[in-house]
């Protein structure tokens, strides 16, 4: 018989409060996402932030290019 109870995750002291696992959570629907990656933003990550621009599925960077003869 163990009297070891749950692990618990470390935590570093320059990182969000968020719980990194749970036993339960809400549905798929009301989900929100948290620490959005590759330049994604929004509740469920499926907006670009400003200067980016979604192609294939990925959010990338909004390049200027000049045509020689036109401002």
């Amino acid at each position: 018989h163990s009297s070891r109870g749950a692990a618990v995750p470390p935590t570093h002291p320059t990182a969000p409060q968020i719980p990194t696992w749970v036993s339960e959570g809400p549905s798929e629907e009301a989900a929100v996402c948290v620490n959005c990656q590759n330049n994604s933003v929004g509740e469920r990550c499926d907006g670009c932030r400003p200067g980016f621009f979604l192609l294939d599925g990925a959010c990338t960077k909004y390049v200027r290019t000049l045509v020689r003869g036109r401002a």
